[in-house]
């Protein structure tokens, strides 16, 4: 028998980390995961269990959603995991198919994680076309969704003034997928990567975003917001999954996306992508007093994404949500580890 505050779960889009989200659904109590969708015909009417390794889950890959099976079409408390691309202008035809089938939607596209600035009216069709249908958006993930933007959001909760912010994470990719290898650049020349960032085709998705979402949580307008990008250069050669590299080449990238605020703040957000680097989170509030905040070895991303992504579906589908919201408007994200049906008071209703 279903409880009633069971989150019924549909992951939309089977890469690393849609598969990854999976394997870490599998295990949790709260969710009952009822299919997954994806174009690849390679994994299309296989079991969800056999793509991650594990057991039959007894919910097979389709290749769209209306060959959902009919259990997964009936109404209730539903939301998809949608994890398929960055680009929101692409990724918005995806969302209005799975509203129109009943779900509200947590993804990872970065763009979405604050889509008021970068498309204004898109964002005004999206929040409307999710509050007609009564249904919720978010866009969530650890980078954009949480290091860069939402935990330094609720540290300034425990500050009097805060006068400037800067936030530091570098990511060793040499350790993650060989698409974000390549994605950094990974194996360039200089002038390749030069070239490539003139025409703004490399660099991080969503760090802009991320400094307005800290904006837009802190009621900061700014009135200017700089984007400066440059390669990382290899010391030694490098032999990573990606391939082998020599010295000189390039190992990643450097990004600095700086806000400036009408009152004279500053919202620093410094991101280094890079074979080898020391990883590590910072989090540095300038005010009255000095904050700082040390993550040792950094939070990992790809596994941190995946956690990110269920543990907002289960918020977003156990509280009344509607619209397009980001992680500034929604409760404290957390990782609820009641059983389903143990909490007895009111959830909270947004919109």
């Amino acid at each position: 028998m279903k409880s009633v505050n069971e989150v019924r779960v549909l992951q939309f889009g089977l890469g690393p980390i849609g598969l990854e989200v999976v394997k870490k659904m599998k295990e949790i109590h709260q969710l009952n995961v009822i299919g997954g969708v994806d174009i690849d015909p390679d994994k299309v009417e296989k079991d969800l269990g056999e793509l991650i390794g594990s057991g039959n889950m007894g919910e097979e890959v389709v290749s769209s959603l209306n060959d959902l099976p009919t259990s997964a079409k009936e109404e209730g408390n539903k939301v998809a995991i949608h994890c398929t691309g960055s680009n929101l202008e692409k990724m918005w035809p995806q969302i209005k198919e799975l509203l129109d089938h009943g779900f509200s939607v947590v993804s990872t596209c970065e763009e979405l994680s604050y889509p008021w600035h970068r498309y204004p009216e898109l964002s005004k069709e999206i929040d409307a076309y999710a509050k007609e249908k009564g249904l919720a958006v978010l866009g969530t993930g650890v980078n954009p969704g949480f290091i860069m933007d939402t935990m330094t959001l609720c540290l300034t909760a425990v500050t009097n003034s805060v006068s400037d912010i800067k936030v530091q994470r570098n990511v060793d990719v040499s350790k993650r997928r060989v698409p974000l290898q390549k994605k950094v650049g990974v194996g360039m020349t200089t002038a390749e990567f030069e070239v490539l960032a003139s025409k703004n085709q490399i660099g991080h998705v969503g760090l802009e975003e991320s400094a307005r979402l800290i904006a837009y949580g802190l009621e900061i307008e700014l009135d200017k917001v700089t984007n400066n990008i440059k390669p990382t250069i290899a010391v030694e050669d490098l032999h990573l999954a990606l391939g082998d590299f020599k010295k000189g080449d390039v190992s990643g990238q450097h990004q600095i996306v700086k806000g400036h605020a009408t009152d004279g703040r500053t919202i620093t957000l410094e991101l280094i992508m890079s074979a080898g680097v020391t990883q590590e989170d910072r989090i540095i509030l300038e005010g009255e007093e000095k904050l700082e905040l040390v993550i040792p070895g950094g939070i990992f991303g790809d596994t941190a994404t995946a956690a990110m992504a269920i543990n907002m579906a289960k918020l977003v589908g156990k509280n009344h949500i509607e619209g397009l919201v980001t992680m500034a408007d929604i409760p404290l994200p957390r990782n609820p580890f009641a059983p389903a049906g143990a909490r007895t008071e009111s959830a909270a209703t947004i919109s």
